[in-house]
């Protein structure tokens, strides 16, 4: 496992706002939880670094899976800080204020980490460089130069080796990481997608933009389903069986909740409804589980480019009592997704002892899946 160190103790004077720039809401979300949501879903353990000013603020927004540091008065003694609490064997230092970095711009740098100490991200100059004073105006050579970018990561002993050593300036983490091991080679990653650092106030017009067109590559499906209960028979859901004196019919093992959810995800990209690809009319399904079921549907997303983003389920049944259940049941499902269970939510309630629901005649599920384009 890394860690992403995120920094987001800056004042951002720069940008004229009335407030700290990575509390400035972009599409509803303050500017540096794009950062640390597509870290927490790499797997990263996250660490950020915040001002005394707005810890408060930032703790409305976030779990306790994320570890909260107090800043220094510059950006090196806030790295310094969050270096301390680093406990995996490499780290990556980004800033809040870049939040339009991709998951494939931080894959890239994780393999690249497997065969060296440094990894420098940066994008390739695409404007005529000139040197200019006052005497002279110089042209450049623009493939001799990069724009550095975050996140940079390290080897995480080296990089806290050279911070606790350090009592001089430098422009970014890899400057300082060469002052100390002018030996080692930096790799550089060069990230063909917009990473822009939200700096100045057209910044953040231009960063809304883009963030809104990622936005729209969001799909949104639905489903409900129900099943009969009758005896002689398992009662399975969410792949976990209940004990109970009945259980659902169906030619599967009738999970409704799964069933429910793999529609749901199935209608998000138009591509039918579960019957279509596991029709009760063929043997080949009869009694198929429906861990399965909701284990290709995943990998049939996957392939169409999409991923979860979150699941939204509600499971009706008067009885059994399911709220004992429902801890299993996520861990179940996020362990059959690979996503994290803070992405699943499941709710379970009556039917107030109306209709086939209330009469314990039958058990149903409601599901609402968001896909994110990967």
């Amino acid at each position: 496992m890394n860690t992403a160190l995120i920094v987001a103790a800056g004042t951002g004077s720069r940008a004229q706002l009335n407030q700290s720039k990575i509390l400035y809401k972009v599409n509803g979300k303050p500017l540096f939880l794009y950062s640390v949501e597509l870290f927490l879903s790499l797997g990263h353990q996250v660490i950020l670094v915040v001002s005394k000013e707005d810890i408060n603020e930032i703790r409305k927004y976030v779990t306790d899976e994320i570890k909260l540091v107090l800043g220094g008065k510059t950006r090196g003694e806030s790295v310094m800080n969050g270096l301390r609490e680093v406990q995996t064997p490499y780290v990556f230092i980004h800033d809040a204020a870049r939040p339009l970095i991709t998951k494939q711009a931080v894959m890239e740098i994780e393999k690249v980490l497997q065969f060296q100490d440094a990894v420098l991200l940066a994008e390739k100059l695409t404007s005529a460089l000139k040197k200019y004073n006052e005497k002279e105006l110089t042209s450049m050579n623009r493939d001799d130069f990069i724009l550095a970018q975050t996140p940079q990561a390290f080897l995480t002993e080296k990089i806290r080796y050279a911070y606790i050593r350090n009592d001089k300036d430098y422009v970014d983490d890899i400057s300082l990481y060469q002052a100390f091991y002018p030996e080692d080679k930096v790799k550089v990653v060069i990230n063909t997608e917009p990473n822009t650092k939200a700096t100045y106030p057209q910044d953040f017009s231009y960063i809304q933009m883009i963030l809104k067109e990622r936005d729209e590559n969001l799909r949104i499906g639905h489903s409900f389903d129900i099943h009969q209960l009758v005896e002689n028979r398992p009662l399975i859901l969410g792949g976990i069986q209940i004990p109970f004196e009945k259980g659902l019919l169906g030619h599967s093992d009738a999970d409704v909740l799964l069933h429910a959810i793999a529609e749901a995800m199935l209608g998000a990209l138009a591509l039918g409804d579960l019957g279509s690809f596991y029709p009760d009319t063929d043997p080949a399904y009869k009694d198929i589980d429906s861990k399965r079921i909701l284990k290709e549907t995943n990998d049939l997303i996957r392939q169409k480019g999409y991923e979860i983003g979150n699941i939204d389920a509600t499971v009706y049944a008067e009885l059994p009592k399911l709220n004992p259940h429902i801890k299993n049941i996520k861990e179940n499902i996020s362990k059959l997704l690979s996503i994290r269970d803070d992405q699943i939510s499941v709710k379970a309630t009556t039917y107030e002892k109306m209709d086939a629901i209330g009469e314990q005649k039958a058990i149903a599920s409601e599901a609402v899946v968001i896909l994110k384009k990967v």
